[in-house]
């Protein structure tokens, strides 16, 4: 079964008074505020614009992923079961402006008590900071890269705090924000004590208070460290943060300079998981004054009937015909997700049988599959249909004929 879903964006009575529409994307739950605390909705689009950025950060095809790394890292998030926060899955909650902009805000410890559910929803979902629809901190009309460095520093949140420890192979240990002696706290260290990560917007201190820095600090270093090796200063005003991170730790050759730590840490446990979404896409998604369109495609199912041929010496000595399977197709686009087949109550992945079946019809008609069988074995009835089938042998006798038909080249399945 496939971790790769996305949903489309649907109404959510179920999570709280100030949240009403969700859908899940490769793990993550997106939760987008309403028209609620004299504040305005979050558009639709914005929620489409973020879960593309989900999409491209967990991309299976993009150069140097493992891909059953990053399966593990979709499933972490999901909370499955034997991961570091089984049964707490991941949220990303999205609201508009700050949290002052809502009466009450819900980021307070008593304003969020006030909103019905929302107490609730936290306690029960792996959340971190918020993504912001018009920052009140951003500049207005809004910058197409700044919504990027935005956007993206905070889905890197996310994904860093509850997706990586597990993912690739080493990093439950090595990625440990609570180990003093843990690969990250180490690569950490190296980068305060080097000058490249600057600790004065942080108490000035890692040792001030043991608990920020293994939560606020720690996420913020994986942060700017990605962005340093994915060469993303371009989203920062004037190209720079330092000296929260030092120019020269723009790109992987200044990281290694002044934080080998963090290079090898990096390459090691994040690269093999997280995709570099391309500068020209975000661009494109993320265009001044709310331009630009998401590109985001949720999933589609497809349901048919079908028959099928089951290869001989599978259920009997002889090729066997079943018929009325229920099929369902889960769809990304043009792209297939899953296909599953059920038989006799139990539902079989099409990709494990493959090898021992041929679809004949579709919803009562052949399948361009089995028509070729038909084309290659009688030409001159390459355009029969399954109804023009019947007619022609009888109902009782079409099973036997369509399993000859296939067996013509000396296998029953192609």
């Amino acid at each position: 079964m496939t971790v790769y879903t996305s949903e489309q964006l649907k109404p959510n009575t179920n999570i709280s008074s100030h949240f009403d529409r969700s859908l899940d994307v490769y793990g993550i739950k997106l939760v987008a505020s309403g028209a609620v605390g004299g504040n305005e909705a979050v558009p639709d689009e914005w929620v489409y614009k973020t879960a593309r950025v989900v999409q491209l950060l967990l991309d299976k095809e993009a150069l140097g992923i493992d891909q059953a790394a990053q399966e593990r890292a979709i499933s972490i998030l999901s909370g499955a079961e034997g991961t570091f926060h089984a049964g707490i899955p991941t949220a990303q909650r999205i609201s508009y402006g700050g949290g002052d902009s809502y009466s009450p805000n819900p980021l307070s410890d008593d304003g969020r008590r006030l909103w019905e559910g929302l107490e609730a929803f936290n306690d029960s979902h792996a959340v971190d900071d918020m993504v912001w629809y018009r920052n009140v901190s951003s500049p207005n009309p809004p910058q197409g890269d700044n919504d990027i460095g935005e956007l993206t520093e905070h889905i890197l949140h996310t994904i860093h705090t509850f997706g990586l420890r597990g993912a690739a192979d080493g990093s439950l240990a090595a990625l440990n924000p609570n180990d003093s002696d843990s690969k990250l706290q180490l690569a950490l260290r190296e980068a305060v004590d080097s000058g490249t990560f600057g600790l004065d917007g942080y108490g000035g201190s890692l040792d001030r208070d043991p608990e920020y820095t293994n939560s606020v600090i720690v996420k913020e270093y994986l942060y700017l460290l990605t962005f340093g090796m994915w060469g993303y200063s371009t989203f920062w005003e004037n190209e720079t943060l330092a000296p929260e991170w030092a120019d020269s730790a723009r790109t992987p050759e200044g990281v290694l300079a002044s934080n080998p730590l963090g290079y090898r840490l990096f390459n090691d446990y994040i690269a093999p998981v997280l995709s570099k979404p391309d500068i020209a896409t975000l661009r494109s998604i993320f265009q001044d004054n709310d331009q630009g369109d998401s590109g985001y495609i949720w999933d589609t199912t497809e349901s048919a009937f079908i028959d099928i041929i089951v290869d001989k010496g599978v259920l009997g000595a002889d090729a066997v015909m079943l018929k009325n399977l229920s099929e369902t197709t889960l769809m990304n686009g043009e792209t297939l997700l899953r296909q599953g087949l059920e038989y006799q109550g139990q539902e079989f992945n099409y990709a494990t049988i493959a090898s021992l079946i041929t679809i004949v019809t579709k919803n009562g008609t052949f399948t361009t599959e089995f028509q070729s069988e038909i084309e290659d074995a009688f030409p001159e009835y390459a355009a029969l249909s399954y109804q023009d089938a019947v007619s022609l042998v009888g109902i009782s006798g079409i099973d036997d004929a369509l399993i000859s038909v296939a067996g013509v080249d000396g296998t029953f399945v192609s």
